[in-house]
């Protein structure tokens, strides 16, 4: 009976040792005794600190807290010291470095997807790096803009290869969901596609699985060719707007906010396109996401941005929500000035359009 005791109680001690071993250590050198460690947990709306640990005499540090399930993490000394990582559930990765150079000196065991992480940061410094050199030779000698251009062009390709052999070699990875998303959406449509499959049928209720799924989703719902989401907000007067309410129109679905300046800046080559146009059936229907909390009073600044550009047509809409506004689902924006061209009967002709080649495209629908 004792001897069952015995294996009973091993038994219950093993297994709570391996939970407990199921979390980050390791070594961060030139550091004071004492330093707090903070291990982040990322969302694509939220950074939450889940554990703290404090480096010992040695530089070792230990966090308690199990990694729980698979996401992205960040390993912060500060604001300027901090690695970003993925950790699969249940791992007991081992993280190494150097707190004066913490970027160019950490190593990694345990954790094959922190690995690639690694792998795909350092292709994309790579090309910021060549980016940044070419910019600073085109200062000194603008006459070579076009051996720079080619040079940048292929410094992308580089990047771009690194990316797809990452995303190829595991498509239903976090690190492919960072890499593709580097990648143009038109060109590399499908490698979006498999890793929304991959990922949705792997993770489906990772946070940063949902928000891309809804992006891939708007890709196709946004696409040239396909109709464009029907939506209904409020003018400056408080009456609603439909967007179907338009149809029979060649329309510009505008979004701005009176805060942002490259809106401003693009405002009057709208008006421009609307004066021109318009006569010719040309319609603008301005989406605005002012409501941002730094606004003290949102519906104010808008109307005064209306009056101020001169923007002169009658179809002005928003929530006053700013980017928690309905449409930025919808729509899949990301920044804005963002429009999109629908034609007579509210289909997709034409994204992104701005200055001259708005100007370009009506004149060719207005012959």
């Amino acid at each position: 009976m004792k001897r069952i005791v015995l294996i009973f109680i091993a038994i219950v001690f093993l297994s709570s040792c391996s939970s407990d071993n199921n979390n980050i250590s390791g070594t961060i050198t030139n550091l004071p005794e004492g330093t707090p460690l903070f291990l982040d947990y990322l969302t694509p709306s939220d950074v939450t600190t889940i554990d703290t640990a404090f480096i010992a005499k040695n530089g070792q540090y230990n966090f308690n807290k199990n990694i729980a399930k698979s996401g992205y993490y960040r390993l912060k000394i500060d604001n300027q010291r901090f690695l970003n990582l993925v950790f699969e559930a249940d791992e007991s990765p081992v993280i190494n470095g150097d707190a004066n150079d913490l970027i160019e000196t950490y190593a990694i065991e345990g954790s094959e997807e922190s690995i690639r992480l690694k792998a795909f940061q350092s292709a994309y410094s790579q090309n910021d790096y060549t980016t940044d050199s070419l910019q600073k030779v085109f200062q000194v000698n603008p006459n070579l803009i076009a051996e720079l251009k080619q040079s940048q062009a292929a410094s992308v390709n580089r990047m771009n290869t690194a990316f797809i052999s990452l995303i190829n070699a595991k498509l239903g990875s976090l690190v492919s969901l960072a890499a593709v998303q580097q990648l143009d959406q038109k060109k590399y449509a499908d490698f979006y596609k498999r890793v929304d499959q991959a990922l949705t049928k792997k993770i489906a209720d990772n946070p940063w699985v949902i928000d891309f799924h809804q992006k891939v989703v708007n890709m196709d719902n946004l696409s040239i060719g396909k109709p464009a989401p029907d939506f209904t907000l409020n003018n400056p007067e408080g009456n609603a707007i439909a967007l179907s309410s338009l149809k029979g129109k060649v329309v510009l679905i505008d979004f701005w906010a009176s805060w942002c300046r490259p809106c401003r800046m693009e405002n009057p080559n709208v008006v421009k396109a609307y004066k021109k146009f318009n006569p010719q059936g040309f319609e603008v229907f301005s989406v605005s996401l002012d409501g941002v909390p730094q606004q003290q009073n949102a519906k104010q600044d808008w109307i005064n941005a209306i009056k101020a550009d001169g923007l002169v047509w009658k179809n002005h809409a928003s929530s006053l929500e700013g980017w928690n506004s309905s449409v930025i689902k919808t729509y899949g924006i990301k920044g804005i000035p963002f429009t999109i061209l629908i034609d007579k009967e509210g289909i997709i002709i034409g994204k992104n359009l701005k200055g001259k080649a708005l100007e370009h495209q009506l004149a060719s629908i207005f012959k």
